[in-house]
């Protein structure tokens, strides 16, 4: 199928093929006199790869991000990715025809894909190889005019034509190529190793920083000791990615290093078993018989540090608990589902959130079961202007639902969702392709969420002054929330109007916490706190 878009091409300058050296690793594809005229063109032997990250690519973005996309227009993308490389690049599309110019002149003209013929008779349009061909034919040709290109890697191509692609979708819509993909994949999911980070590149690695409670802490490495091996391999110069990828390894296998610890001239010899590696996001303290509970982000371990740290609070509190206060403060989201059982561990049965999308495979109704950890001690949830997506979706939920009292600023509003989508080279590309919903029914996105208790501009108040000023502000913060819940996320006059009711803040003042107790020890100012942000949705979540 691939091959049959090929002779349709009307190809420019062929001339211009006799002064061109082919690189080593590219082929110069050119017709002799004696046959129809071809395209000139330069074939890496890597393309069938890119070939197939941008079919990839395409058919991903077409079927699953937020908005229609249409498959020309993602091919076209593509192609401007390669100005990056090289500003002389240029395409347009007409209505039948992608039009490839280098500099001033027109060097290739290829007909759009025909529906009637082309199109895939079990998918009911023009398959995605199709359109990826279309760029690929667009990087061939352009090979034979821009030095940049010919000298670029296939990692390199891959990344411009992708981020081509996406490029001005929306600001969290990105690629990662293999590299950064595999250190968003550890953030995320863990990894199996020793657990050290390290600087490297010249000389020896240096250890830079040691994961909490992992194997290297165990065995007495510490931050800046040399490792001089692993399992043999001397890394005297090596990069620090080679260097990683050689500590990790398969579960309960054992890394033999040499290490040269900082300030001595011996050599040790270690042998470090490697176990599942995965960043605390949870920091929890009991100060006057309440748990602080400081969640960083999401990723695959939040929720169960949190279940642990609430019971180890019931157990190890010298009285019994009073309440918490879990700071959202700075958390910038992660993993949604960790989000939502985060949210779930506060709750009894009923509504978390829903997500708006066209895509059927990111519709989601997200609820709690009947168990609350915490069976009810009073919660206050503290945010500020760096508090976003699912972190805000946790706070949202506790708020709509009644279950917990805000404290803070005005929160970020990322109330968007991303698919992160494993690519053949593995690479990522992640897209926004659902946006979130309060329990309430409104979408927090590009506006954020309203605190009960404002302390973005306190004007120098103490914890107990402003709690008790909050409490006599009668009807204020319900008619906020009533008209908060209400705009229309898409008017943006309005949204800045009512952000800028309560100014997002971006520290972590202990003051915040401060309030935060005040409340709690206070059963009739959280009370009224809780009554206020609720008013009007009462009975839109118990519907639900």
């Amino acid at each position: 199928m691939n091959e049959g878009l090929r002779h349709r091409f009307a190809f420019y300058r062929t001339g211009f093929a006799k002064s061109v050296i082919a690189p080593m690793g590219l082929a110069l594809l050119v017709a002799t006199s004696c046959t129809p005229r071809q395209p000139v063109t330069l074939t890496d032997e890597t393309d069938t790869q890119t070939l197939a990250v941008v079919s990839q690519a395409i058919g991903l973005l077409e079927n699953r991000y937020i908005d229609p996309l249409l498959p020309e227009q993602l091919t076209i993308k593509a192609i401007e990715g390669l100005q990056a490389l090289d500003h002389n690049i240029a395409v347009s599309l007409t209505p039948d025809t992608i039009m490839a110019r280098y500099g001033s002149d027109v060097i290739l003209k290829i007909p759009l894909p025909d529906d009637d013929n082309e199109a895939d008779p079990s998918a009911g349009h023009i398959h995605d190889d199709i359109w990826a061909e279309l760029v690929m034919d667009s990087v061939r040709a352009y090979r034979m005019y821009s030095p940049a290109l010919r000298q670029s890697s296939a990692a390199d191509l891959q990344a411009h034509l992708i981020s081509g692609a996406i490029d001005g979708l929306d600001p969290y819509s990105r690629y990662e190529n293999p590299n950064r993909a595999e250190i968003s994949r550890d953030r995320r999911e863990g990894y199996i190793g020793i657990g050290v980070d390290i600087i490297a590149g010249t000389g020896y690695p240096v250890v830079k920083k040691i994961t909490e409670n992992a194997p290297a802490v165990k065995y007495g490495i510490h931050p800046g000791d040399q490792i001089i091996s692993v399992d043999g391999t001397d890394l005297y110069n090596r990069t620090r990615l080679d260097i990683i990828e050689r500590l990790k390894g398969a579960p309960d296998t054992v890394a033999r290093l040499e290490i040269n610890p900082t300030g001595s001239s011996q050599v040790r010899r270690l042998d470090v078993p490697r176990k599942r590696i995965i960043a605390r996001t949870v920091f929890p303290e009991i100060r006057n018989s309440v748990l602080i509970v400081e969640v960083s982000s999401f990723n695959n371990d939040t929720a169960a540090e949190i279940a642990q740290a609430i019971h180890d609070a019931k157990i190890w509190s010298v009285s019994p608990l009073q309440g918490v206060v879990m700071d959202l403060r700075g958390n910038r989201g992660g993993l949604l589902n960790q989000g939502v059982s985060v949210a779930d561990a506060f709750l009894t049965s009923g509504p978390i959130g829903t997500t708006l999308t066209r895509v059927p495979a990111a519709r989601h109704v997200f609820t709690s079961d009947d168990r609350d950890f915490t069976d009810g001690l009073p919660l206050v949830v503290l945010i500020n202007g760096r508090t976003a997506s699912s972190a805000e979706l946790v706070a949202a939920s506790l708020q709509d639902r009644g279950r917990g009292v805000l404290v803070g600023s005005t929160s970020f509003g990322k109330g968007s969702v991303q698919a992160i989508n494993d690519l053949v080279n593995n690479g990522t590309i992640t897209f926004t392709w659902s946006r979130l919903v309060a329990p309430s029914g409104y979408t927090f996105d590009r506006l954020g969420l309203h605190p009960a208790i404002c302390t973005s501009q306190i004007n120098d108040l103490s914890p107990q002054q402003l709690v008790a000023k909050a409490v006599t502000s009668k009807q204020h913060l319900a008619d906020t929330m009533q008209a908060w819940r209400q705009v229309d996320f898409r008017n943006e006059s309005t949204r800045r109007e009512l952000r800028n009711t309560c100014p997002p803040s971006y520290g972590t003042d202990k003051f915040d916490i401060d309030v935060a107790l005040e409340i709690i020890k206070n059963p009739a100012a959280y009370s009224y706190f809780r009554q206020q942000s609720t008013l009007e949705v009462a009975d839109t979540y118990t519907n639900q």
